[in-house]
């Protein structure tokens, strides 16, 4: 098996949850903007030429939490999910989404206003906005979080590592409010782990 990763990006939740599972995987890096991520042998793997990419024989697909969905089925045997019918699956279904329904779209706006739009092309409007909808969003994580360690079960779950590696990268560019302290104090309980320190030790962008 094969994971194509750029250190922060969303390969990092493939990465995090490896190092969780203990499982074997090839490992093969490249910096953010790396021209091999728009090579033809890359792009025939995977056509939008980003990361991450993954490779188990013949199949090779892309999309984090595709990924990480796929890694559970294979190697999980139960661990870091409820099981499918249980009591807790459909919280940690809700969980589990969240990460990319709901924090990482205001996120790219923000990414695309500070970092990647001409100055011209840049909406102030838009980041506020923007911002305003992630506030939103960090009140319902900080009020699930106020009374327990993690999101489901008050056990660390594949949630954990969707929803978690959002809240790291709104960390990482300065974008993470001061509130709410929950929020805080579970992101700083999974950087204790010490697969999280494996999956973030290239920092963001390699």
């Amino acid at each position: 098996m094969k994971l194509h990763h750029v250190p922060g990006s969303r390969s990092s939740r493939v990465r995090w949850l490896l190092e969780e599972l203990g499982v074997d995987c090839q490992i093969e890096g490249y910096k953010l903007g790396d021209p091999a991520l728009k090579s033809s042998t890359y792009l025939a793997k995977n056509p939008l030429g980003r990361v991450p990419t993954f490779e188990d024989g013949d199949t090779v697909f892309y999309e984090s939490g595709a990924i990480v969905q796929y890694l559970l089925e294979r190697f999980g045997d139960g661990r870091l999910e409820p099981p499918v019918g249980g009591e807790s699956r459909a919280l940690y279904l809700q969980w589990f989404h969240f990460a990319e329904a709901t924090l990482m779209p205001p996120m790219g706006v923000i990414m695309g206003n500070r970092f990647v739009l001409r100055e011209e092309d840049r909406s102030q409007k838009a980041l506020r906005i923007a911002r305003i909808q992630l506030g939103k969003a960090l009140g319902v994580i900080g009020s699930a979080l106020d009374d327990a360690e993690y999101l489901v079960d008050d056990r660390f779950s594949a949630a954990d590592i969707m929803t978690g590696y959002s809240a790291t990268l709104l960390k990482s560019v300065g974008e993470l409010p001061d509130e709410p302290k929950s929020v805080h104090a579970w992101l700083a309980r999974l950087a204790q782990r010490p697969a999280y320190q494996v999956a973030f030790a290239g920092g963001f962008g390699g």
